[in-house]
């Protein structure tokens, strides 16, 4: 319970932010196009912690390499996804995939920044940055696929 009473404040809104924005897009939708291209950004969010750790190269490579696997995997999911693209707007049919990465990017930083809070010891082991690493590397690289996708794809209304 202390875990949960002694992250900053500002943490809980973001969930809850996190959760209507994933929860909307299970439902078909038109964004904008800006929104699709901003979301790998999201995964650009773990790399101070990335880089904060001892052994930040191992866990950058397996981030990168995460990273490309995702983007591959998400390219491909994005196309069943892409109903009609406009000059400025995207129609999207409904997912679950968008909730569950942002989830994962959310726990990820949440759970490091509690092991980093309460044991050090265990953040500055080689296999936990590579743990982290991957984990936000494919998720951050799923969306960053997903945008590629819908960047190369022509106009289709």
């Amino acid at each position: 319970m202390l875990i949960l009473t002694s992250a900053p404040l500002w943490v809980w809104p973001l969930l809850a932010v996190l959760i209507l924005v994933g929860w909307r897009s299970r439902q078909e939708r038109t964004i904008p196009l800006t929104i699709v291209y901003l979301l790998p950004a999201i995964g650009l969010l773990t790399l101070p912690a990335l880089l904060a750790l001892p052994h930040s190269g191992a866990a950058l490579a397996a981030h990168a390499l995460a990273y490309a696997a995702g983007a591959a995997v998400g390219y491909w999911l994005q196309g069943r996804w892409l109903l009609a693209k406009g000059p400025r707007h995207v129609r999207l049919g409904g997912e679950s995939l968008t909730l569950v990465l942002m989830m994962t990017l959310f726990t990820a930083k949440f759970v490091h920044g509690t092991m980093t809070a309460i044991a050090p010891a265990a953040v500055s082991g080689w296999s936990y940055g590579m743990a982290f690493g991957a984990v936000t590397g494919l998720a951050a690289g799923l969306f960053g696929g997903r945008a590629l996708w819908t960047i190369l794809a022509p106009r289709v209304v």
